[in-house]
């Protein structure tokens, strides 16, 4: 089964409520680019990924998103993905003092291809105490399996035949 995660590639700034750092989309693969916050409600968004070059069966799509607080429980951080007619939720996460990765199960919201290739992320954050909270990753993560057939087809074309 294979498996593809994508960094995220393009940021539209629909919603600009936290502090951007560095160079666009800021949640890319770089130490060098994120955002932060110390304020509550605050969001921001929205981020988008390439176009998958997977097909067949979608075993399970995930969001990953790299994050850490400046105060443990300072806050929590809602991850909302657009599901091609609305943003939903798609989890909550609370951040620790470091950064960690945390990974939200979409696969029940993202259940097509085309709905994964058109999902964007916004992020809101809760805050709890003083403290900031800073995200600095996000990626998108789809587990799917290529029919047998269209296998054979590709190792074909592949060499040839």
């Amino acid at each position: 089964m294979p498996v593809e995660e994508l960094y995220t590639d393009a940021f539209d700034a629909r919603v600009v409520d936290w502090t951007e750092t560095g160079a666009s989309p800021y949640l890319n693969d770089s130490d060098l680019n994120y955002i932060t916050t110390a304020t509550d409600a605050k969001e921001e968004g929205d981020w988008t990924f390439p176009v998958s070059a997977g097909s067949d069966t979608i075993n399970s799509v995930k969001l990953r998103l790299e994050a850490r607080v400046t105060v443990i429980d300072c806050g929590d951080v809602d991850v909302y993905v657009w599901n091609g007619a609305a943003f939903v939720l798609a989890g909550t996460f609370t951040p620790a003092n470091a950064y960690a990765w945390f990974e939200l199960d979409v696969s029940a919201i993202l259940t097509t291809w085309a709905k994964i290739n058109g999902a964007e992320v916004y992020v809101h954050y809760t805050k709890s105490i003083n403290g900031t909270c800073a995200v600095r990753r996000l990626t998108r993560k789809v587990d799917y399996t290529v029919a047998a057939g269209a296998v054979l087809r590709r190792l074909l074309v592949g060499v040839g035949l």
